[in-house]
């Protein structure tokens, strides 16, 4: 069963949370502290806040998933239309529960909510060590919008080893 998230969740919640946040800190620590990656004061801001769509599936009273995403509006300079977004913040499954289609429902039930909605597209981002994040968001029909290059400049070098971010001491 998909519902929204409420206040009650955050213990469940900040399971999977942690998940993706040690998956992100394991390989790109030059950005991401070992801490809370969610504080109960954020989260119950995130479930409050009047742009937010907060959705969780839940079998048996277990999580399985999360999807967070936010309404946005594009940016309204002359060169680029006006456009309503939903952006995913995060969507998480847990470990255990992968490729057992939690996931998709969650996706596409905000697509459901967003064509009842006059969006014009949904949008997140993804990091480019996560291949398998990749992998099931092309499979859902997402494709790359834009890139987002970095040059490290803080005698750190980030190197990409087989799919995993190493941190060196290389200055640049």
């Amino acid at each position: 069963m998909i519902r929204k998230i409420e206040k009650r969740d955050y213990e469940k919640i900040i399971k999977l949370v942690y998940q993706v946040h040690e998956l992100h800190y394991k390989n790109r620590p030059d950005i991401y502290n070992d801490e809370t990656p969610l504080s109960k004061e954020d989260f119950e801001s995130i479930i409050n806040d009047e742009n937010a769509l907060n959705f969780l599936y839940e079998e048996d009273e277990n999580v399985l998933g999360i999807l967070m995403a936010t309404k946005k509006q594009s940016n309204s300079i002359s060169i680029i239309k006006e456009r309503n977004i939903y952006f995913i913040e995060d969507i998480v499954v847990d470990n255990k529960h992968r490729r057992k289609g939690v996931g998709k429902a969650l996706y596409e039930y905000l697509v459901n909510i967003a064509k009842n909605n006059n969006i014009d597209s949904i949008e997140l981002n993804v990091w480019s060590f996560n291949s398998n994040a990749i992998k099931f968001y092309e499979s859902l029909g997402m494709s790359v919008k834009n890139m987002k290059l970095e040059n490290i400049l803080d005698n750190k070098k980030v190197e990409v080893v087989e799919e995993k971010v190493k941190v060196t001491n290389k200055v640049l």
